[in-house]
């Protein structure tokens, strides 16, 4: 919308507002977590979130360098060797996606089922409108009461 409506102060803030916006999505999960657990169990969490954006981040920009330009870390791997996509924001979208595809490969589908993971969790949970996540949450209660007996 600041880009349709307000193209002067968008391009006067430039990057900031993505950063911006990054930076509150991590620290409102960082609340959300910190909210419902310990000082030392939100600092533990909050020491690997870091280090596991960091990895993520590391990885992504090394597939990208290396299948972008040939080189890794300044050192040309393959001389001669460009696919200019993965040099294009599409091309980090693409990373992502493999890199999340092959971890659900790796985990077969472990990662989002998570212990404790569920639409029950929500804050919102009884306000929620959606079928699916009640009868979702209802069949994992279903499941936990099976397997506890």
């Amino acid at each position: 919308m600041l880009q349709a409506y307000a193209p002067d102060i968008n391009k006067a803030l430039g990057v900031f507002i993505p950063l911006i916006v990054v930076n509150c999505i991590i620290l409102g999960r960082a609340e959300a977590f910190a909210n419902k657990n310990t000082v030392i169990d939100s600092a533990f969490d909050g020491i690997g979130m870091g280090l596991g954006f960091t990895l993520a981040l590391a990885c992504m920009g090394a597939i990208r360098e290396f299948f972008g330009t040939g080189c890794l870390l300044g050192f040309t791997i393959i001389p001669d060797f460009s696919i200019g996509f993965f040099n294009l924001p599409p091309g980090g979208f693409f990373v992502f996606g493999v890199l999340i595809a092959i971890m659900q490969a790796a985990t077969k589908g472990r990662a989002l089922k998570a212990k404790g993971f569920s639409c029950g969790l929500c804050p919102m949970y009884n306000s929620c409108n959606t079928a699916e996540a009640n009868e979702e949450v209802e069949a994992e209660k279903a499941a936990k009461t099976a397997a506890a007996v």
